[in-house]
């Protein structure tokens, strides 16, 4: 069945990619665009090179370390009779062939929903993007999800909107939910160069030094023993591979941080994290990992300010991906694979650091394609093979993270389910489908094809 879906998902990259040219319009496009994090910004569709991404699943790895992982198994959806539906099985909770070794093993799910966190749980933690709306998902997360991340509100401006007045309210009440039922919170992001208030950047680089200190301090012992992971500093590399800085066009793509402090900004926020809460995990994290220019920034950068001695436990790999890879050798998405991904990975753990996948989702969209409003996605124009192919999709990204699960302590989706979404709130109005819950928060196909292995 995985070569007839990766045949479909080929004719379908084939069929899609007739379909329009790059330089599109902010309204068109797909995910993983410019910022990461749960951003703002929209960018463009994609054309897919091969309509699945690499067949392998578990790309170069050994197809059986880390506790099974490896082939990806025979069917796509691993959601009982037909696979294809929008529910991917949820009432029948079957399976498919699962992973890892030559002989393929039957996923039997006994007729039930398996839980994400039970499922996974001898490989990583299971966490989900949360914003204010999250009692009505408690269900889902209380079943499926061992950690959270707040996609907004823990940022600078939520949580100091002027100067020493703190407004932690919302925040607080996430973190109660997450501690009352036994859930991991990632603090998402300290310092970042975008929802910082502008007040923050006033005066001489003293006077922002002294700010940027006395929040992290602030924010991190006020939920300290609580919030046990932070992403310390967000984005700090640009595309070509250079540290952002304070003079790239627009202020959502600027860096006040840089341009006030320099690139020590990076260490000193670290250095007053650790100094804040001595206890908690400390990480970079940033999108486009599978970029080769973008990945070995990166690495130079956390390997140099390791050799430094600056106190850095991780990194976070956003992963906000597309449909299939674009076929543009220009263009960040063509890298959207498994292999360059997992080279990321291992580049990062040999330093020595963690790895969490921080933000993943996985857009219907595809980059280089001009989308107009008639071809925007609703839940009945999403058909069956597109659900099996963002399935596919899901299915060899997860394959590749269990077999590298020894350095890999998180994967968290950016969001619980396709009815809340940062990637239909763009100014378009156009809906995208990207995770493993439908908008009745019912299990996708991409559900089935993730927990579709034997432990």
């Amino acid at each position: 069945m995985r070569t007839s879906l990766l045949a479909l998902g080929t004719l379908l990259a084939v069929q899609l990619a007739g379909c329009g040219t790059p330089s599109v319009p902010s309204a068109t496009g797909g995910a993983g665009g410019a910022p990461g994090s749960g951003g703002s910004s929209a960018v463009t569709g994609g054309a897919p090179s091969s309509g699945g991404a690499p067949a392998s699943g578990g790309a170069a790895s050994s197809g059986g370390a880390g506790g099974g992982a490896g082939s990806g198994g025979a069917a796509a959806s691993g959601g009982g009779p037909g696979g294809g539906s929008a529910s991917g099985g949820a009432s029948s909770g079957g399976g498919g062939a699962g992973s890892g070794g030559a002989e393929p093993c039957v996923v039997d799910h006994g007729g039930e929903i398996p839980s994400l966190k039970d499922h996974f749980a001898d490989h990583f933690d299971m966490g989900a993007a949360i914003d204010t709306s999250y009692q009505n998902y408690s269900a889902l997360l209380t079943k499926h999800y061992s950690s959270i991340t707040a996609e907004d509100q823990m940022k600078f401006d939520a949580l100091q909107p002027s100067e020493g007045n703190f407004s932690y309210g919302t925040a607080d009440q996430m973190v109660t939910f997450a501690v009352q039922n036994g859930m991991q919170v990632r603090g998402h992001a300290l310092v970042w160069h975008r929802q910082t208030p502008s007040w923050v950047f006033n005066g001489s680089s003293a006077q922002v030094l002294q700010r940027m200190k006395a929040h992290i301090t602030a924010v991190m012992q006020h939920f300290q023993g609580k919030v046990k992971i932070w992403d310390v500093v967000n984005e700090a590399i640009m595309d070509d591979g250079t540290y952002r800085s304070g003079s790239e066009e627009g202020n959502d793509q600027s860096s006040p941080w840089y341009g006030a402090l320099g690139v020590d900004y990076i260490k000193e926020a670290f250095i007053a994290a650790r100094a804040a809460d001595p206890d908690a995990l400390l990480y970079y994290n940033d999108y486009y990992n599978y970029h080769p220019l973008r990945r070995q920034a990166i690495f130079d950068m956390l390997q140099g300010l390791l050799e430094e001695g600056v106190p850095i436990d991780g990194v976070g790999l956003q992963a906000h991906l597309n449909l299939a890879p674009g076929t543009d050798p220009d263009e960040q998405s063509s890298h959207q694979t498994v292999a360059n991904m997992e080279q990321a990975i291992e580049m990062y753990s040999s330093l020595g650091l963690d790895v969490q996948v921080t933000e993943m989702d996985i857009s219907l969209y595809l980059r280089g394609i001009t989308y107009t409003e008639d071809m925007f996605y609703t839940p009945e124009k999403v058909t069956a093979e597109v659900l099996e192919q963002q399935a596919e999709r899901y299915r060899e990204f997860f394959d590749m993270f269990r077999a590298h699960s020894d350095v890999i302590s998180s994967v968290t989706t950016w969001g619980i389910s396709d009815d809340n979404t940062w990637l239909s709130e763009f100014d378009s109005g156009r809906q995208d489908f990207p995770l493993l819950f439908d908008g009745n928060q019912e299990p996708k196909p991409a559900f089935w094809a993730v927990v579709d292995f034997c432990n």
